[in-house]
């Protein structure tokens, strides 16, 4: 990986956390957790289109271009809605405790919210203005992705059982139907679903792991990570899954063969634990606490 561009940064040397792209208005989402706000970033070079404040121990992003919004999760127990054209906050609403990863389902215009404290998962009709209900899945949830072929949300699971889980939620139905022992996996958090839709990856913060759970056959497959793996995000062009950690250590993977199969290692900075990627460009974005700033990378030869 080459360094493409170091862009100063909005706010204070705090941690950030999940990230979004906004294709169709060019932006990168991301959530500055212990600054308080949500930074909206230009994809083109990095530079600040604008800071979204009073958003309290923002954590999950995701967009919902379908409903003309992006959602934040957010402390005390809320969901924080803005708009993707003006980025003025639209509104909030009543999560379950410790809200952090955040989907979105938009063939039914339901956001989904990882209530992390509560080991359950929020359902949120009506792009988020109708009723929520809970569904108790463990003790602990980590992050949440919606699969549209199967028409289900998966979300992470920790307890009160071992092993940790990878469970389906049908957002009509909104019950839990498919439940995956993940073998081998200690913290089950940071989630992507493959983009051929046939597996999950899964990072495993308390045991450095990343696994890979096929959704037909449910065997999985692991390789070690950094310490602390966190954030996950797929270059779908080249087939690669980059896997961010804690340590500040990138580990990235080859998802166009089976099982778990190592490209390479990278330092992209320190606690540079999340990870965003432009299909596009194949550009990849870490905000980094010293500076701040963004750092934007790519692989060599591209």
């Amino acid at each position: 990986m080459s360094v493409v561009a170091d862009v100063p940064f909005a706010g204070n040397s705090t941690r950030y956390d999940y990230i979004d792209i906004d294709r169709d208005h060019a932006h990168l989402i991301v959530a500055h957790m212990n600054d308080g706000n949500v930074v909206v970033a230009n994809l083109s070079d990095g530079s600040i289109a604008k800071v979204v404040p009073n958003v309290p121990t923002a954590r999950g992003i995701v967009v919902a271009s379908e409903a003309g919004v992006f959602f934040v999760t957010s402390s005390p127990n809320q969901l924080v809605a803005v708009d993707t054209t003006t980025l003025a906050e639209v509104r909030r609403v009543t999560t379950g405790n410790g809200p952090d990863g955040v989907g979105w389902d938009a063939k039914d215009q339901i956001v989904a919210t990882s209530d992390q404290s509560d080991g359950a998962i929020s359902l949120i009709a009506s792009a988020g203005t109708g009723a929520r209900t809970q569904v108790k899945l463990g003790t602990e949830t980590g992050n949440v992705v919606y699969d549209a072929p199967r028409a289900v949300f998966w979300i992470t699971v920790v307890g009160p059982t071992k092993p940790d889980r990878l469970v389906a939620v049908d957002p009509i139905a909104q019950k839990a139907t498919i439940t995956i022992p993940i073998q081998g996996c200690d913290g089950a958090h940071g989630l992507r679903i493959h983009p051929n839709g046939g597996s999950a990856l899964v990072a495993c913060e308390d045991n450095d792991k990343l696994a890979r759970v096929d959704l037909a056959s449910h065997e999985v497959a692991l390789g070690s990570t950094g310490s602390g793996p966190d954030v996950l995000s797929i270059d779908p062009g080249l087939g690669w899954l980059y896997v961010a950690a804690e340590s500040g250590d990138l580990t990235v993977f080859d998802l166009n063969k089976p099982g778990v199969v190592l490209v390479g290692h990278d330092s992209p900075g320190g606690s540079s634990h999340t990870v965003a990627v432009d299909p596009a460009t194949h550009r990849v974005f870490f905000p980094l606490v010293k500076g701040p700033m963004l750092r934007i990378m790519k692989p060599a030869g591209i």
